[in-house]
């Protein structure tokens, strides 16, 4: 999943229009040009994550390195009450800062993000990490009935063996693949599927699509925001679109993740705001102080499958 392509999506349509027939001068948006754009998820149990640095340009001004990625920057990322890490800048990827040390993402802590740039920029944010988050049981369930006809293996029993477990060879739309786990508290969720085999052949063959219609199918997909109030999540086969390998991952989000998702709406073609640059349309909910982005956390569980195509 991409965090990335939510974030460059909100840049552009904070600094860009919608309607072509507007001079692109007066879709122009100063206010929205030049400013911090930060990326970084921490997942529980996880080491630190890199995080990417850089800033909005104009909408007449092609996107290069040299105006959009913000380097020598001074980044630190601090748990609250514990530690603090100094990240340094990649010597491969200018804007890309690492951590000096790989510490590991603790749940339900505290984390609070500095960073200041030789423009003298502060850019500050704050993520409270969610507690581990653990299905109790993958099932695939009867469409018709909903009754259990098999329980998936998981990675804790086989690792990546599970790819190959009977029990989880999913022949493609034949029932329903269902997570279930244990909810205590209103819990934000997002859908992540990765189709592994890159050189795999497509399981959908609509009678409508188009060559090019094939060619735009995405082999990793997330879905929008989502509450799973009675402790089970489905994942809709329309959004499977190859057979083969598959993990497919559920992100118990933070407050910041999951109000930047539901910020978003979704539209025809992809994640929109809607209104030219400058019009009263609803702003992002970034959480973050001095600039626009995601510093956010979540916890994850995830299972493999294989894909077959349907009989």
């Amino acid at each position: 999943m991409s965090f990335k392509t939510i974030l460059l999506t909100s840049v552009a349509l904070l600094v860009t229009g919608c309607t072509p027939e507007r001079d692109q001068d007066e879709l122009f948006a100063p206010q929205g040009v030049g400013v911090l754009v930060v990326d970084a998820v921490l997942i529980v149990d996880q080491p630190l994550p890199a995080l990417l640095l850089s800033r909005t340009v104009a909408p007449n001004e092609p996107s290069t390195p040299e105006n959009s990625i913000v380097s020598r920057a001074t980044v630190i990322i601090e748990e609250l009450g514990s530690w603090q890490m100094v990240y340094r800048e990649s010597s491969q990827w200018p804007g890309v800062y690492v951590p000096e040390a790989g510490l590991i993402v603790d749940p339900e802590k505290t984390y609070e993000l500095s960073v200041f740039t030789e423009e003298e920029e502060r850019l500050t944010a704050q993520t409270i990490t969610p507690p581990r988050f653990s299905v109790d049981a993958w099932v695939m369930v009867d469409t018709q009935s909903g009754a259990v006809v098999r329980q998936l293996r998981t990675f804790t029993e086989l690792g990546n063996l599970v790819y190959e477990a009977p029990e989880n060879q999913l022949p493609y739309a034949e029932g329903i693949l269902e997570a279930r786990f244990q909810i205590d508290a209103d819990q934000g969720f997002q859908l992540g599927v990765f189709s592994l085999d890159l050189d795999s052949d497509y399981v959908i063959d609509p009678p409508f699509f188009e060559d090019e219609d094939f060619e735009d199918l995405e082999r990793n997909v997330s879905s929008p925001a989502i509450l799973a109030e009675a402790g089970t999540i489905r994942l809709p086969w329309f959004s499977i679109y190859y057979e083969g390998r598959h993990l497919y991952k559920i992100y118990r989000a933070d407050e910041n993740w999951f109000e930047l998702l539901r910020s978003i709406p979704e539209g025809d073609g992809g994640l929109v705001f809607g209104g030219n640059a400058g019009d009263n349309f609803n702003r992002p909910a970034f959480n973050i102080q001095g600039g626009i982005g995601l510093f956010g956390s979540a916890s994850v569980d995830s299972v493999g499958f294989y894909v077959h195509p349907a009989p």
